[in-house]
């Protein structure tokens, strides 16, 4: 399981104001994308090998479609999905499976501890219903909670508004991620 994942700030910004831009882009380029790759590649040549073998990448939603004001963790997750799924076609004649699993919000330390709700699954809850899904999926929500969001978000805040500047300034207005975390904690 590739499980790793940075984010740049504590607040919804723009890129340009990610702190000590060159030390935190590197760090989130190196856990976020070229960790998955490098574990994979430690891994996969004994599963070849034994003829079956189980690969699972955890992305984000954030990597199903680009988010202003998170660009660079956006762009690291759709690495990881793509990744995942041309690693599948490469490898699923051989027994492998490589699953991709794109959650909304897990209570984490990365997510502040959330407090776990309809919305917010708790990390066994999560791992509980994603690990439900090997074998039937290789590209899930991890849990039905994340599929409806996922549904629901695309439909409710399509690509031309979330892009939009409107949206962006909304966004920013609307209070920081640690402002959005505080109002969820228990």
């Amino acid at each position: 399981v590739n499980n790793v994942g940075m984010i740049c700030n504590d607040r919804f910004a723009y890129f340009l104001e990610t702190p000590d831009p060159g030390k935190k882009i590197t760090d989130i380029i190196n856990c976020n994308i070229l960790s998955v790759p490098q574990m994979t590649r430690l891994i996969l040549p004994r599963m070849v090998l034994r003829g079956k073998g189980l690969i699972i990448n955890i992305s984000s939603e954030m990597g199903l479609r680009p988010h202003p004001l998170v660009a660079l963790y956006s762009a690291t997750k759709i690495f990881v999905i793509n990744f995942s799924q041309c690693l599948q076609a490469e490898y699923k004649s051989e027994g492998i499976t490589v699953q991709c699993v794109t959650p909304f919000m897990v209570s984490t330390n990365m997510t502040n501890n959330l407090k776990v709700n309809l919305f917010v699954k708790s990390a066994p809850g999560f791992v509980y219903d994603a690990l439900n899904t090997v074998g039937h999926s290789t590209f899930t929500s991890g849990c039905l909670s994340h599929a409806l969001q996922s549904t629901a978000f695309s439909i409710l805040v399509p690509d031309w508004l979330r892009m939009s500047t409107f949206f962006i300034r909304w966004l920013r207005k609307s209070g920081s991620i640690e402002h959005c975390r505080k109002g969820k904690k228990n």
